[in-house]
Formats: C-alpha cells, structure tokens, sequence
C-alpha cells in the first residue's frame, strides 16, 4: 500500500501522519488550509475487490455519502487522487479525537451497568438509523469500532466508526473479506458468511459482556496471527459450551441483563434485534432517522466548518408517575423494622401536612439503601413510592445517563424543579455512584460541575416535598458531601435476605404456580443461605420452566436442582446440604 509523506498535498488537504493500514487502503489525519483535522481513506483501486466497487469508486464511499447521524462517523467529502500513474479513490470522514472503548477495556477498565448503559444507547441508536434508513448492517461491532469521542468541553459522545464491512443484510459469500472480523466479537452465522440486523446484535451483546465482565464471553482468547480457518474452529468449538454468567451479568439491571442474555443466543432466530434492544433499555424506539443542519447542494456535508462539536442526541424521557399501582409493602418479604420506620419518620409526615406543621415536623430529605447487588434494594426503593402513593420515578443511568455523563446540569435541575412541582415526589436513583462519584475519583474527573448540581439539588430537598432514595452496592465510590445530614439522611443495609425472608420470597415467588404437594419452604430457605434476592427469584423461575418442558407440577426436586445449578451470584460459600441426584 502506498504510504505518503508528511506534509503531501491532496487536493486542499494535507497529510499530518500516517494512521494504520486497511487491507485495501491507508489511513492518515489530514488537515485543510484552515488547520482543520479530517480523517482521510485512500483506497489502492488496484486492491480493491471487484465486489467493492461501484462504478468508478468504492462501496464504502458509496455508503458513507447516506450516513449522517451524531452516533456514527460522519461523511465529510470524497473523490479520487493519481500517484505514480495508479489511482486511488479518497474518502475524507470527520476526524474523531477521543479514545476508543477498547483501550479503555484494555487498561482494566470494567463499567457499571449504567456506565454500559449510558453508552450503548446511543451506540444502538446509530446502529438502527444505518438499518432503517440506510439499509445497512454494520457486520463489524466490537470495541474498537466504538469511539468515544471528545466534544465541547469535557464531555463524550459514542460513536460507531469504520463502515468497511457495511452493508444489506447477506446470506453467504459476502463481497468484504473475512479474515480481518473479530471473531470473539462475530456471531457465529456469520462464519458462514451470513449477515443481519440479529448479527450485530449479538455483536452489541457480547461488547456489553466485555464492558460489565472485562473479558469476553465464553472467557477465550485466540491469536490473531494464527490461520482465520484455525481461528473460526476455535471460536466454534467454544461456543458449544455452556456459557458463564459471572456476578457482574446477574446485577445489572433487568433490562440490561435481558439484552445480553438474549443477544448472546447462537440461534440468530431467538435473539432480538438492535431495534427491540432499543425498545428493551429505554422503553421505546427513539426516533433515530436525525439529519444534520449543515448539508451542500449535493448532499455532502460542507467541510468549511471543520470538526465540530455533537451535542448529546439522548435526553430524559421519561415523567413523574402516580404511586398506587402494585401493592407496596405488601409486595415486599420481611424487612419490617424498615417498612414501619419508613411509614412512621416518612410516609405519614408527607402526607399529613396540617399536622406535620404543626409540630414542626420535618421528614428526611432521602435515604441510601447499600448493600450487595441483587438483594432487592431498587426493588424496595420501587414499593416504597406504590406505598407512599406519591408522584414517583425510578431514575436508571440511562435515563439521566448520556444527558448526565455528557454534562448538561440543566436536565438534574429541570427533573428536581418537575418533583418540586407536584410535590409530594420521591425521586429514586438507581445505582446512585453513577451520578455523584467522588470528586477526587477518576469517575468525576470531568464532571465535577455535574455533581456540584447534584449536591446543591440535595440540599434540604425535604422542604420542597421531595424525598430521595439512592440504591448502590458501592458507597464506598459516593461522594461524602452526599451523605452528610441535609442531604441524605438515612444510611440503610441492605444484606443477603435472613432465613425467615428467604422462606417468604419463595412462598412469594411460587405463588400461582401449578406446584406439588412435596414443597419444604424451610428447606428451601436453609439450602439458600448467602443467596441474594434475585438468586431466589431466578431459581423459582427456572425450577418451574423445567418443570413446565415436563408438563408437571413444580416439586421439591425441581427446586433443589435448580439451587444445586445455580450457586449464589454474591460468590460466597452457602452452609447447605450438598445436593445430588438419586
């Protein structure tokens, strides 16, 4: 491949350095006359395949010309070049400072379940405007191909990258090579040269496994200088095991959890597309068919202006609810102590005003409930707003996620001024070290105005009819300002469910369940010593599926062998009866 020197003139552009080689191209940062930095593909003709041309220049070229949209790299020009009488088609592309998710992954980084959250909405955003609007698939998500890209100020906005493997949904014999995939990253249809939306979708799956675990799924690694024959066979024979969900998949959020374990299916008929992952994180399809401002005549976009700014393309959508739906409390197995103290020093003061005025009373402006992931704590936090029959939202990293992560305090201030006006509110978030990390962490490291928002939003809440619960299994990375009194008032555990609870999230859980006459509750409760709450609620669930492929009623076997498959997700040794067949 040719290789220019620095300081080549290309049209109006300049070559400042070499990038890295494609196999049918070079890449290279170039500059205009003005000092602005672009990203330059020059594509040797002669190398390109058959299949990748389109008249007189490339696929890829062809593509990008469609593509504008704030989550995916952004077209900037094209045409062609001669050196040493050889032709070379050129794509100029926005040039995108930031770091990519891989050397993120690569120096240890592992990401909380809103962390992931936060950004592969956008990410699938961008993905399913490609397939909606442009009839392409991107056939090659992995972290190296998300960039986390360096806007206005300190903030960040993810972007897919790299469209050479772009293109309509394929049944065998794609016109791009191969051997250059990911293969730890490639759904295994595509081995045989199969491509669809189901494809990148378990591309997006296995990301988010790598992002919450840091390693890939199915733990392998392969060489990739050895043979891509050698390679795709050992991908393959992994797969056909059982796959591991370590304790970072059972915590993450439900919805999360749902988009990985369902996109890591192998059968591309059983998982979801990037459109239902979409629809499964947020709770609908975000219009995703967005075009830029700033278009030529012929539809490229003018490159006068340079590499700008993108402003975040995700903003709160969701609104206060009513409490009352579901039964609150009543919902909720042991933990009574905390129910009675939260309806005496809370509930009853919020709403009984006249009397609270009285006396001068004044209720806590909110609580944080710590402890072990799984072990219901948003759960709770969710049948205390029912309970209050209050105006309520559950707050996940997603929702104020990229608006939050990309700095816009306005929207913290905007949903605290909501609250306030339809008082009495109680304001849940989730995961709430995602929001206010310590300010000497490297997680606040460049949103320090955001937490500083944050606190002030805090301050004497209570007053304004606003009552907040933060959920966090690690408050050790909460900022202390946060938990001072007058802010958060309540500090509450909340551990791996005791004996008696145990015994009720059965009961609770196999309620309504065609169930034998053999079910040991006791029993039951003394085999799950050490499990988290959603550890019980799964092994009722998977008990009664195995039962139900049966076609009889669930006993105390299913139960105990469902316990036996699936030890506690908090990883510690359970003082039970060692279970085996008879």
């Amino acid at each position: 491949m040719l290789h220019l020197e620095n300081g080549t003139k290309i049209g109006a552009y300049q070559i400042k350095r070499f990038i890295k080689d494609g196999l049918f191209n070079g890449n290279y940062q170039v500059a205009d006359e003005a000092g602005n930095l672009f990203f330059m593909k020059l594509f040797d003709w002669e190398a390109v395949p058959q299949r990748l041309r389109v008249g007189d220049t490339v696929t890829e070229i062809v593509n990008s010309r469609r593509i504008n949209h704030p989550n995916v790299v952004s077209y900037v020009a094209d045409g062609g070049v001669s050196f040493q009488d050889k032709a070379y088609p050129v794509l100029l592309m926005q040039y995108f400072q930031g770091s990519l998710l891989s050397e993120y992954l690569q120096e240890g980084r592992v990401f909380t379940s809103s962390e992931a959250r936060a950004l592969i909405i956008p990410i699938l955003q961008g993905l399913v405007y490609l397939e909606q609007s442009c009839d392409l698939n991107h056939n090659d998500i992995t972290p190296r191909n998300i960039l986390l890209e360096t806007a206005s100020g300190a903030t960040y906005v993810p972007k897919l990258i790299d469209l050479g493997h772009a293109h309509a949904t394929l049944s065998g014999d794609p016109p791009f090579p191969l051997t250059d995939l990911n293969l730890l990253y490639a759904a295994p249809e595509t081995f045989q040269g199969v491509f669809s939306p189901e494809s990148d979708a378990f591309s997006i799956a296995s990301v988010l496994y790598t992002m919450l675990c840091g390693t890939v799924p199915w733990n392998l690694s392969i060489d990739p200088t050895d043979p891509y024959e050698d390679r795709k066979a050992r991908v393959s024979e992994a797969r056909k095991r059982i796959p591991v969900w370590p304790v970072a998949i059972h915590s993450a959020d439900p919805a999360l959890r749902n988009v990985i374990l369902t996109g890591l299916r192998l059968d591309p008929a059983q998982r979801p597309t990037p459109e239902r992952m979409l629809e499964m994180l947020t709770g609908k399809a975000v219009d995703v068919q967005q075009k830029a401002a700033t278009t030529s005549d012929s539809g490229k976009k003018a490159p006068a202006d340079g590499l700008k700014a993108t402003t975040d393309s995700t903003s709160l959508k969701k609104t206060l609810q009513r409490g009352g739906v579901g039964g609150g409390f009543a919902d909720v197995a042991g933990m009574d102590d905390l129910k009675k103290m939260l309806t005496e020093r809370v509930i009853w003061v919020l709403r009984d005003k006249a009397k609270a005025q009285k006396y001068r009373l004044t209720p806590p402006n909110g609580m944080l409930l710590y402890g072990p992931p799984g072990c219901g704590k948003t759960y709770f936090a969710e049948k205390f707003a029912e309970e209050s029959r209050f105006n309520y939202m559950v707050v996940n990293g997603s929702d104020l996620g990229s608006t939050y992560i990309h700095g816009t305090q306005g929207k913290i201030a905007a949903l605290f001024q909501e609250a306030a006006a339809k008082a009495p509110t109680v304001l849940c978030f989730d995961e709430f070290d995602s929001f206010v990390p310590s300010r000497g962490s490297e997680a606040a490291r460049h949103r320090p105005e955001e937490v500083n928002e944050f606190l002030s939003q805090l301050n004497n809440c209570a007053k304004r009819g606003i009552f907040v619960i933060g959920t966090t299994n690690r408050m050790d990375m909460i900022d202390p300002a946060v938990l001072r009194k007058g802010r958060l008032d309540l500090l509450i555990e909340v551990p791996a469910p005791e004996h008696e609870t145990r015994r009720l999230m059965f009961a609770h859980h196999l309620k309504g369940r065609p169930l034998a006459n053999d079910i040991d509750l006791a029993r039951l409760a003394d085999l799950t010593e050490g499990y988290a709450s959603s550890d019980i609620a799964f092994i009722a669930n998977d008990a009664a599926l195995v039962a139900a492929l049966a076609d009889e009623a669930i006993s105390q076997r299913h139960l105990e062998d469902a316990i036996r498959c699936n030890p506690s997700s908090l990883g510690k040794k359970s003082a039970r009866t060692p279970i085996g067949y008879k």
